[in-house]
């Protein structure tokens, strides 16, 4: 008798932690049915990390100074790649929660993956679309850290430290909202190489499509990265 109380209390148990785990894999999928997934990643006041091994950018990047709403506004740096290629991609976030009478269940991540490519794409081959490809990307982001990144230009189209933050260069990046007289980044002279991108967000949107090869999306209890 007393091992079927412990049974019972074990499933029940169980079936409470399965809940978050379930509403958020419904809720991503549902997203992914109607295209949300595709054109906004943003997660709203919840901070996450982005990370790639390998990162092309064939048309260069863009970055001007931004205000965003995490917790009270906060400054950010506001990255635009209007053309992205990368090597495996993670996004991690964590959260609280809490539900009505059950309380709370502590911590939980939400990741999405795509892995890298068995044998490590080079800047060259994600340029020409290998690997995953996406396009208008833009980071809102508070720290962003690379091992290495070459931003190429020429005479012609050299990169700009200081050009205006609403300069036409940049707008093709995709940062529509650039501040008239504030300071940006333009470095679309010529293609981005990163290495081993790491990047503290609170916002990542996609405007055109993206293409996820062997894309997977989990739910963990605790403190658990891709």
């Amino acid at each position: 008798m007393q091992n079927e109380t412990r049974g019972v209390t074990r499933w029940r148990r169980s079936a409470c932690l399965a809940i978050p785990a379930a509403a958020a894999v419904g809720g991503m999928v549902t997203a992914m049915m109607q295209g949300a997934l595709a054109a906004n990643l943003s997660l709203s006041s919840v901070p996450f990390t982005l990370s790639s091994k390998t990162v092309a950018a064939p048309n260069g990047i863009g970055s001007v100074l931004h205000g965003i709403d995490a917790g009270g506004q906060k400054a950010a740096a506001e990255v635009g790649l209007a053309k992205a290629g990368l090597d495996g991609i993670c996004v991690h976030a964590t959260q609280e929660v809490n539900l009505p009478i059950v309380g709370g269940l502590g911590t939980w991540s939400l990741n999405i993956s795509s892995p890298e490519a068995a044998t490590p794409l080079t800047h060259d081959q994600l340029a020409a679309g290998e690997g995953l490809q996406a396009t208008k990307l833009i980071l809102d982001s508070q720290a962003l850290e690379a091992s290495t990144a070459t931003l190429n230009a020429s005479d012609a189209t050299p990169n700009v430290i200081g050009a205006a933050a609403d300069s036409a260069n940049i707008k093709t990046t995709g940062i529509q909202d650039g501040t008239p007289g504030q300071f940006g980044l333009d470095a679309t002279g010529g293609r981005t190489d990163i290495r081993n991108l790491d990047a503290d967000a609170n916002g990542a949107t996609i405007a055109g499509a993206i293409t996820l090869p062997n894309l997977k999306i989990g739910v963990a209890h605790g403190d658990s990265s891709c």
